[in-house]
């Protein structure tokens, strides 16, 4: 392989590296925020949906579907509480550990410590690494401090031994398609697959789609609740 393929290979890495870090700001920033706008409205829906069920099915005793339904109904809703109540996770700033990542993981893709074909594709991960931390998404700053200390972008760019190529070629080629499987996961996420369900780009108007179906269904409902009373 010519110096010049491995070049090409190595931008590509850069640009999976890239990509995968703002992926994960991306699904964190959205898990953050459906806890705070819509996980409160959904747990209000599976409560009056276990509600409603449970009132069917005690004035119809008898009927097993309904009981099944109602039973259903109940660890639905008793799940998603569970998660929501869940003990908060380490925070980006609390965990001493996560600090030693943030900061060794900046030194390796800080624009100015990178060679020069790669500052641009650098410079979005210093960004969405920085973006991670100041956030307190501790899952995303691992996630881009593990792959930055695991491929890295080049330091300066020095030429391979030309005995050498072959493996470099083997180990760029691995680690691109393993940031591109990963890649993958983080794209058929719940999170992520919840975000752009709408065929939104834009991660605000698909979240504000999702609120106004939960508000009307919780508006449904309280209606019919409140003709049965």
């Amino acid at each position: 392989m010519a110096r010049s393929d491995l070049r090409s290979l190595r931008r590509s890495l850069a640009r999976r590296l890239q990509e995968k870090a703002e992926l994960e700001q991306t699904v964190r920033a959205a898990q953050s925020q459906f806890e705070e706008e819509v996980a409160p409205l959904q747990e209000e829906v599976l409560r009056l949906q276990m509600e409603r069920l449970k009132e069917a099915a005690q004035a119809r005793r008898r009927s097993a579907r309904l009981r099944n339904a109602y039973h259903d109904a109940q660890e639905a809703y008793d799940a998603f509480r569970a998660r929501r109540r869940q003990a908060p996770t380490e925070t980006a700033r609390s965990a001493p550990d996560l600090k030693a990542a943030y900061r060794r993981a900046t030194k390796l893709c800080h624009p100015d410590a990178v060679a020069d074909a790669y500052r641009d594709e650098a410079a979005a991960t210093f960004r969405a690494l920085e973006s991670a931390f100041d956030a307190e998404h501790s899952a995303a700053v691992r996630a881009i401090a593990d792959s930055l200390e695991t491929w890295g972008f080049p330091r300066a760019p020095t030429a391979s031994p030309e005995s050498s190529l072959p493996d470099a070629e083997a180990s760029l080629q691995q680690a691109v398609s393993v940031l591109e499987a990963s890649i993958e996961r983080l794209r058929a996420s719940e999170t992520y697959d919840a975000g752009t369900e709408t065929g939104d780009v834009d991660p605000e108007s698909a979240l504000g789609a999702r609120k106004r179906r939960l508000r009307e269904r919780l508006r449904r409902l309280k209606r019919r609740r409140t003709a049965r009373l």
